[in-house]
Order: C-alpha cells, then structure tokens, then sequence
C-alpha cells in the first residue's frame, strides 16, 4: 500500500474517531443560567455540578454568571437574557401582578425558609421580637422586609408604629448597627452576620433572629424560569434541576469542594468567611427540619399559600395566591433522590 493511500486511510480513520464526540458537542443543549449575587458560599453547589460533569451528563452546555440581586435575575429571566436563574421566590408575587406576559416561576425550592431577619450586636440585648419595641431599625426605604413588618409584627402582638426607622443606602445599613447608630438592623443574615465579622466584630457579639423562626415561613430562594421556557423545555429544565440537586448534596456531605471551586471562580473571596457562610445558609435556609423530614423541594402548599398571602398582603396585593402560578414540582427528580443522608441529618445543629 502506498505511502500516500496510508495517510489518507490514517487520516479517515481518526476523522472518524473524531466524529462522535464532535457530535456528542454539537448535541449539547446551551443554558445560561445567573445566580442571585456576586459569587458566596450559596452557589457551590452549582459549581459542583458544572465542573464535576452532572450539567453535561444531562446533555447540557451551562455557563454560570455572577447576578446583581434577586430583581434583577427575575427581571432578565423574564426577558430570556438568561434561560434560568438563582432567586428569591417570593420576589415573583409582585414581578408576575406587574408583569403577566413574561410569569415566571420556581421549579426548585433550595432556601426552604428565608435567612431574612434582625441583626443587632450583644450589648443591644436584640434577640427575640419582643426586644424591638422602641429600638431604632437601619433600612432602606421600601426593602421587602420593610414591607413585611407589618405583617410580622401583628403575628408577633407587636405594635407595627413601635420601631424607629432609620433609612440608608444598603451599603450603610450595617455600619449604621456597628457605629451605634442604630440598635439593629433588617437584613439576610447570611450576608449581615458576615458583614460584621469581616468588619471586625467578633462573631460571639452578633445577635439575630430570622422571621421565619416567629412565624412568617415563605420559601425562599430557589431555581426560577420563565413559564414559557418550562413548558418548551421540559427536558433541558428536568436534566438542569436533577444535576444541580446532586450538586446540593454533596455541598451538604462536605462543602471543601464547592468552596475550593469558588475560591477559583472569584479569587479575592475569604474561604474562611464563606465556609462560615455557607454554615449559617445550611442552618437557617437549607438544611430545615422540614426537608430533612420530607427532602429537597417537597413543597408544602398549604404552608406556601398561607405564607405567600402574608407577603402579598405586606406588598398591598390584594390576591390569594395559588402555588402553581409560583412554583412548579413537576421537573423534579424523584423523591427518593432528594432526600437527605443521615450523615447530614446528623450534623444539624
């Protein structure tokens, strides 16, 4: 055989070799998928899946960008900029009203209660609700949890007019609680507390409490499409959901890998603060006696409507929500494969 016949026949062959996984490449789906925020402890578990293959085992192409908060991640899922987001939930109650055309919903509870709550310093004796009467509030005008006082408030016998607000930027709330300017302040708790950790205050001086612990339980931040992109794209969300599920758990069984994973993704992250971070997301949000009795995303509707009708009434919605016009289960994996190890279920707190 020739010289020349060889190297075609060479040639040939490795095109073929070749083909497959060409076109295993070209028969992947592209996702662009955005978290809620600038990169924390909260998106391991979708780093996880990224470069551990899950995403591509289900035939996806998935890319991850930062967000610039939940609003804004529903506002651009919304608009199909992205094909799904990492959000807060209860924010779609008064995106959907305004926004009837572009609904978007929830397709996997993974805060199963929000971090949402009142952060305040030792020395402010802050613990409970019953401390806040008389006490003065950093906020910022409007926030969500400014809203829900109210509401809070009367579950609590508070007298809603009792605090004193005192209204900054978001970037001052914080300060305003460490100079003493403020007795304390609304905030998630797994970015407050933090905060004032790696502003200097010792970790034992920080106080807080969650709402949902005296009673508002809304479902928190989860995995949000827009409707018409689920109901074209069953697949695609079924794969996407089931790889990032698998992500979460492992975060749950030992978090290193996810954190190394986001020390490369964003170098100039503390991986001792995140680790923390992450510790405090797992017990206030996460790792609930709820879903270590039911598993990931078993959504409860009675407790989502309940909760859901409390936020609308503190936004001045006048509805009753229904859960299938927020949240949709039916992507899920099964529930033996979102449920909760004893390994885990042992290191709750």
């Amino acid at each position: 055989m020739s010289l020349s016949r060889l190297s075609r026949l060479a040639l040939g062959c490795a095109a073929l070799a070749l083909t497959p996984l060409a076109a295993n490449a070209q028969d992947k789906t592209d996702v662009k998928f955005s978290v809620d925020w600038a990169w924390q402890a909260m998106h391991g578990p979708f780093l996880i899946a990224l470069e551990k293959g899950y995403y591509a085992d289900e035939g996806l192409n998935v890319t991850i960008d930062r967000g610039f908060g939940s609003g804004d991640t529903i506002s651009k899922v919304a608009s199909g900029a992205y094909d799904i987001g990492f959000a807060e939930g209860t924010g779609l109650l008064k995106f959907n009203a305004e926004n009837p055309e572009d609904a978007v919903i929830t397709v996997l509870v993974i805060n199963d209660k929000s971090p949402t709550g009142v952060i305040s310093l030792k020395e402010n004796g802050i613990t409970k609700p019953s401390d806040l009467p008389g006490k003065k509030i950093s906020a910022t005008q409007n926030a969500a949890t400014v809203l829900a006082w109210p509401v809070f408030a009367g579950l609590n016998d508070l007298d809603p007019e009792s605090i004193e607000y005192v209204f900054v930027e978001p970037n001052l709330r914080d300060a305003m609680v460490i100079q003493g300017r403020a007795d304390a302040t609304f905030g998630f708790s797994t970015t407050t507390v933090l905060n004032m950790v790696q502003a200097g205050i010792d970790r034992d001086d920080v106080t807080y409490f969650t709402l949902a612990q005296y009673g508002l339980e809304p479902y928190s931040s989860g995995l949000i499409v827009k409707a018409s992109y689920a109901e074209e794209n069953p697949d695609v969300l079924k794969g996407f959901i089931a790889a990032t599920v698998k992500g979460l758990q492992e975060m749950l069984e030992d978090p290193a890998e996810g954190l190394a994973l986001l020390k490369e993704r964003e170098p100039l992250v503390d991986i001792d603060l995140e680790a923390d971070r992450w510790e405090l997301a797992k017990e206030l949000s996460i790792l609930t006696p709820s879903v270590a009795e039911r598993g990931i995303s078993n959504v409860d509707q009675a407790r989502f409507e309940t909760s859901a009708g409390q936020i609308a009434n503190a936004f001045g919605m006048e509805i009753e929500p229904v859960m299938s016009d927020y949240y949709d289960g039916s992507f899920l994996p099964p529930l033996e494969d979102r449920q909760i190890s004893d390994a885990v279920k042992a290191s709750m707190k």
